[in-house]
């Protein structure tokens, strides 16, 4: 894989990592690491992996860096009351995730994989890039990658999408918004995940069912919740395949059907 680093993207003075595959690329992967958008960095170990590994299956990999720890008061006066509104929304609609990961830290992470999605697709021809593009988000990282794909009311029409989401032991900040429009996504769990416990992600893939939406959850058996990224990396389903490549087998489908809207 060849690095490019430290690139900035955005308004917001952020940066990026590009790993790209030294043969054809067959798109790009956004990799938004966890960290309860308190912490974490696209300098961790993980970054390097995911590239490693989705680089063999022909994807360029962009880590990048969102902020953290954004506050309601960084919002304007009208997008807090619907902020607030959302987390209360949550809650009532039976979400057991932690208030903090659906509120204004997530939507300020929401707006920066934003801004980096709107800036590869620009840089795409220009470094050999292939115009596909899938964000892989990791717990906090897949939490903004699934609300990405499918904004809040007042978030839609204004955020760059991606084409394909892979959402490592996430769950979705607002499933109501779920729409047969979004972008195809997966979401990786496993048992016994005490961070984001997986009645979350289960009550995701029945709202996703009842309003036709393309997403899926799969289970990987493996229990915990930073176990999940090392099933990603390394696990295998009950038939054999590495869920590596069933993940890449799904951004190649979310390119494919990008490409023929």
């Amino acid at each position: 894989m060849l690095l490019e680093p430290d690139i900035p993207f955005g308004t917001r003075g952020l940066a990026l990592d590009l790993w790209r595959p030294p043969g054809s690329c067959a798109g790009t992967l956004v990799y938004a690491h966890g960290g309860g958008f308190l912490k974490g960095s696209r300098k961790e170990p993980a970054a390097a992996a995911l590239a490693a590994r989705f680089g063999a299956l022909g994807f360029a990999v962009a880590a990048v860096s969102y902020r953290l720890g954004v506050r309601l008061a960084d919002f304007p006066r009208a997008e807090r009351r619907a902020i607030r509104e959302s987390v209360a929304r949550g809650s009532a609609e039976g979400l057991t995730l932690a208030r903090r990961l659906r509120g204004a830290a997530m939507l300020g992470a929401l707006d920066d994989l934003s801004e980096a999605v709107a800036f590869l697709r620009g840089e795409a021809p220009s470094r050999g890039l292939a115009p596909g593009l899938g964000i892989l988000g990791v717990s906090a990282g897949g939490i903004a990658a699934l609300s990405l794909a499918w904004p809040p009311d007042f978030r839609a029409g204004r955020v760059a999408q991606p084409d394909a989401v892979v959402a490592v032991a996430a769950a979705m900040a607002e499933p109501w918004r779920l729409a047969p429009t979004g972008p195809p996504a997966l979401m990786l769990h496993g048992p016994a995940d005490r961070v984001v416990g997986p009645e979350n992600a289960a009550l995701a893939a029945r709202m996703a069912e009842a309003a036709e939406a393309p997403l899926r959850l799969v289970v990987t058996g493996m229990p915990g919740h930073n176990a999940q990224l090392r099933a990603l990396l390394e696990g295998r389903d009950a038939a054999g395949r590495f869920w590596a490549e069933i993940a890449a087998e799904h951004v190649m489908g979310g390119f494919a059907g990008h490409a023929e809207a």
